[in-house]
């Protein structure tokens, strides 16, 4: 098992490299997350908007 992780004498650089990937991915679902959000107040605010403009 061991041996394994170490993947030849390459074990730091390989799994440093799945641990950049998951921590690049990971905050890219947290980008997208907020975007998401951000724009779903936008469309709140455009409804709330013509709403009002049609009451008056």
């Amino acid at each position: 098992m061991s041996e394994w992780l170490a993947m030849g004498g390459h074990g730091f650089y390989i799994w440093s490299s799945y641990g950049m990937l998951a921590l690049a991915i990971a905050i890219e679902l947290w980008a997208l997350r907020r975007r998401r959000r951000a724009a779903w107040r936008h469309v709140e605010d455009f409804r709330a908007e013509l709403e009002h403009a049609r009451e008056g």
